[in-house]
């Protein structure tokens, strides 16, 4: 699970990854008699690590607020990312060997392709095996141009669903079926989305956030000025949890940073450090992306948050020990 969600999490949006993971694996851990948070557990630690990729939107808005560029801010954070991998294949063997202590041994009799099709209700009529090498190369061709930045996502990804659609189901009726089956979700997302951008509307344009952010400024006392890199790796995680991204990266870490500047630090190591704690912002009521994840999988949203956050809390710390060790966040 771990592995296959920290693949798909490739492209920076944790909605993909959820309805990809949720679909494969969620037949399993219902064959197996899993507790279905462990697969939401899993899948979210993996794209909370993935979440910072340059396409993704913490890290964009990063770049956006401080005026600076992908490789000052990503590139350094690298290492850590790949050691947070590490650290959720690592929570995921935890996860099986505690499994595997309560369930035992199971033996499945049942092919899996049938056992997927039919706890998602699936007709597996509408698969294309033929056409499997095809899609990996409209699949591949669209990873290339995410890294490379060829065009702009939403141009990547409408024109891959385009070839796909018309080269899998060319007839009109098939594609507006095909639509139809995934429109609940799509909506169910998109509403989210326009419910928490009006919230945090509100908090912008009553002038809230502003108010927020120069309080917490002036909570800061001077001696604390030179480590604010590490207070900020700590700190970011339950304020983005409490507020949503626009209103930190916007409101309150470019105050941050400017005064962290008149004690030498940097603000490429703002920048950086302000990203170390999306593993628990993504917990956040305000992310639509997990209420989506939760009903997938068929689990109490607050049951998922109480279940995943100390793991999400040791995404965190880890990623900060590292880049403290490899210099990348200055002590």
């Amino acid at each position: 699970t771990a592995v296959l969600a920290l693949s798909v999490s490739l492209d920076g949006d944790g909605t993909t990854t959820y309805i990809i993971v949720v679909a494969a694996m969620l037949p399993l851990y219902k064959r197996l008699k899993m507790n279905p948070l462990i697969l939401t557990a899993t899948a979210f630690l993996s794209s909370a690590v993935m979440n910072i990729l340059p396409w993704g939107g913490p890290t964009a808005r990063v770049l956006s607020a401080l005026h600076l560029d992908s490789s000052q801010v990503f590139t350094p954070l690298i290492p850590a990312m790949v050691v947070a991998a590490g650290w959720v294949i690592f929570v995921a063997y935890i996860f099986g060997k505690r499994e595997r202590k309560r369930l035992g041994i199971i033996t499945i009799t049942e092919d899996a392709d049938e056992l997927v099709a039919e706890a998602n209700h699936e007709d597996v009529s509408l698969r294309r095996p033929k056409l499997l090498w095809l899609n990996a190369l409209i699949t591949i061709a669209l990873l290339v141009g995410l890294f490379t930045d060829a065009m702009p996502l939403p141009v990547l990804f409408m024109t891959a669903f385009a070839l796909g659609m018309l080269i899998n189901y060319p007839r009109l009726g098939e594609q507006r079926n095909r639509l139809n089956a995934h429109a609940g979700n799509a909506m169910i997302v998109a509403g989210m989305v326009f419910a928490a951008g009006i919230f945090t509307g509100i908090l912008a344009g009553t002038k809230m956030v502003d108010a927020m952010s120069q309080t917490i400024v002036t909570l800061i006392p001077n001696s604390l000025g030179p480590h604010l890199p590490i207070l900020t790796g700590l700190t970011s995680a339950p304020f983005t949890f409490f507020m949503s991204n626009d209103a930190y990266y916007f409101g309150i870490l470019p105050l941050v940073t400017k005064a962290a500047t008149q004690f030498g630090v940097t603000v490429e190591a703002m920048g950086r450090a302000s990203l170390l704690g999306q593993s628990v912002h993504l917990l956040s009521p305000l992310v639509p992306s997990t209420y989506l994840l939760a009903g997938l999988a068929g689990v109490d949203f607050g049951d998922h948050q109480r279940f995943t956050l100390k793991w999400a809390c040791g995404t965190v710390l880890v990623m900060l020990v590292v880049c403290l060790i490899l210099g990348v966040v200055p002590v």
